[in-house]
């Protein structure tokens, strides 16, 4: 039984880091599938564009103390001209973050193995995110201004992986 829970797991993890690695690969034509953020706090939208973008991303709770666990949130911008996918539910998360610190540290837990269909976002909508997924946890660990880029990863309607990052900052207490 327990073997078989962590052959569950190491096809999960696999699993995982392919999509990954697949998604990052395509990532590097910039100009079909993402779209980069300036270094600014809340980035606008612009209604004609046709891309997909981030606004409002912050951490949860806002006042982030030394030793405590939080959250990423950022809102989700369809301005392309087709729907995306998001992955979705209690176990996925599209978003995760990369902090360009040493005050902040990523741990890996036993994550939940339930899946749940992928979150349609049609033109024109928005949605708030909030990330690491399931069995990933951001721990604060001492006080400092933290730089930080929050990705969101989304499938377009056709199919092919896409990305979008935003850098953002914010202090630990």
């Amino acid at each position: 039984m327990q073997s078989c829970k962590l052959k569950q797991v190491f096809k999960i993890a696999l699993s995982f880091a392919l999509i990954s690695i697949a998604i990052l690969s395509f990532s590097l034509d910039q100009e079909r599938f993402a779209h980069s953020q300036s270094l600014n706090n809340n980035s606008t939208t612009n209604a004609t564009g046709s891309t997909v973008d981030l606004k409002d991303t912050h951490p949860l709770p806002t006042n982030v103390k030394a030793g405590s666990k939080f959250e990423v949130l950022s809102t989700v911008v369809n301005n392309s001209p087709h729907k995306i996918l998001l992955p979705a539910g209690q176990c996925d998360s599209p978003l995760t973050a990369f902090f360009m610190s040493n005050n902040v540290v990523i741990k890996n837990t036993q994550g939940c193995t339930a899946k749940s269909p992928p979150f349609e976002l049609n033109p024109g909508q928005e949605v708030t995110v909030a990330g690491p997924a399931s069995g990933t946890i951001y721990q604060a660990i001492k006080a400092g201004k933290i730089p930080a880029t929050a990705t969101v990863y989304y499938l377009t309607e056709n199919g092919q992986p896409g990305n979008v990052t935003m850098p953002f900052v914010f202090t630990i207490n």
